[in-house]
């Protein structure tokens, strides 16, 4: 049903095609706000990644790269965010809301979506994690619904974001053969992406719904720290890189 609340992006929502409960949840919300969308089926990789997935990962590369393995999951999850922009380039779709099923959305949503906030930029999370902008000179856009902030860097999570052809296209073009998690598997700042302030979507915690990649992930990252904490790190270009980065910036989340 279409209501003025419509967006002219579709709503495409990841989840795995047996997930009841999560799909029952988020159906709930956007329903509530008179909101369409459809279901994008991810990859599963719970028991193992596809054998017809393997030429598009570079297991040994996501080490020397990312600085830690992927987990099975964790690749297939950032396969299915691929699939879903190689579906925009297909579909000569203009562009599309992305969602995962376990998305928490709050009011404003609906309302960056009637006042085409999904215009604003190429790519503009609505959620985030360690979103940075600039110490001096950021700009931001204000928009009825929350404002539009610059990141400086790629900032983690893909829980909600809007993106276009363009985007799409970009990371489709960078991301293979895959090196790192669908947050993100290039660097972003060639877009000039943004994200929201306030966040307009909001993600669960372990404890309230638990991740089918939390627990590898969770030990995988873990293990790396230990490597690191001897102090090698400092030896590490990207070390120092990183840390120039947050000396520059302004944390927003």
């Amino acid at each position: 049903m279409s209501t003025a609340n419509e967006p002219d992006w579709p709503i495409l929502v990841i989840s795995l095609q047996d997930a009841a409960e999560r799909r029952a949840m988020v159906s709930k919300q956007l329903e509530a706000l008179g909101l369409s969308f459809k279901f994008f089926d991810a990859i599963d990789g719970r028991s193992g990644l596809p054998a017809a997935y393997e030429n598009q990962v570079d297991r040994p590369g996501t080490e020397l790269y990312f600085g830690r393995p992927m987990s099975d999951g964790e690749y297939a999850c950032a396969l299915s965010h691929l699939a879903v922009y190689r579906k925009i380039m297909e579909e000569n779709l203009p562009g599309a809301i992305i969602l995962e099923d376990d998305a928490i959305i709050g009011s404003a949503f609906a309302l960056f979506l009637k006042e085409k906030g999904y215009e604003h930029a190429p790519l503009i999370q609505l959620d985030h994690l360690n979103a940075r902008v600039r110490r001096v000179g950021a700009t931001s856009t204000k928009l009825e619904s929350c404002e539009l902030w610059h990141l400086y860097r790629n900032a983690f999570l893909t829980t909600g974001y809007a993106i276009n052809q363009q985007a799409a296209s970009f990371i489709l073009e960078q991301a293979l053969p895959l090196r790192c998690p669908a947050d993100w598997p290039c660097d972003l700042r060639p877009l000039g992406p943004y994200c929201t302030v306030p966040r307009l979507v909001d993600h669960p915690t372990a404890e309230q719904v638990p991740s089918s990649l939390g627990v590898t992930r969770n030990t995988l990252a873990k293990r790396q720290k230990r490597n690191l904490k001897y102090g090698w790190k400092y030896l590490e270009s990207s070390y120092w890189k990183k840390k120039w980065l947050k000396i520059t910036a302004r944390r927003l989340s």
